[in-house]
């Protein structure tokens, strides 16, 4: 099976410009734990996570800190730089070798330079529950 057949294509993004608050804004409401950064280009440059979020929170003792870490830190701040991606030509099994190897949760698709999905521990384990794998 082809990372193409069970990658999510619906894919929610966020700007380098936006700050923490919004970060936090989309991945509830698109009910993601992480997005994929753009930058002005419309090229993808990294990845924000809750892990980055909650990582950022924890080094301010004082709600003021915090607020102006949501208010006023920019995603591109915070972010982790681009990660590896995969081809969605390449096998499940491969990309769980990748999640592994890397110790990620999720890796982005890309096709010809462009960002066209993402694929998860949860999409690899779906597919597996259901026989597709």
């Amino acid at each position: 099976m082809k990372v193409a057949e069970i990658m999510q294509t619906n894919l929610r993004t966020i700007s380098t410009d936006a700050v923490v608050a919004d970060a936090v804004v989309a991945l509830a409401g698109a009910h993601v734990s992480a997005l994929p950064v753009l930058d002005r280009l419309g090229r993808a440059v990294g990845v924000i996570s809750t892990r980055e979020i909650l990582k950022a929170e924890s080094a301010y003792d004082s709600a003021v800190g915090r607020e102006r870490l949501f208010e006023m830190t920019r995603v591109l701040e915070i972010m982790t730089p681009w990660p590896s991606t995969i081809d969605p030509d390449l096998d499940v099994r491969q990309a769980s070798q990748e999640m592994l190897y890397l110790n990620v949760q999720r890796l982005f698709v890309e096709y010809d330079g462009a960002l066209v999905g993402v694929i998860s521990q949860t999409d690899i384990v779906g597919a597996v529950a259901t026989a597709k794998v």
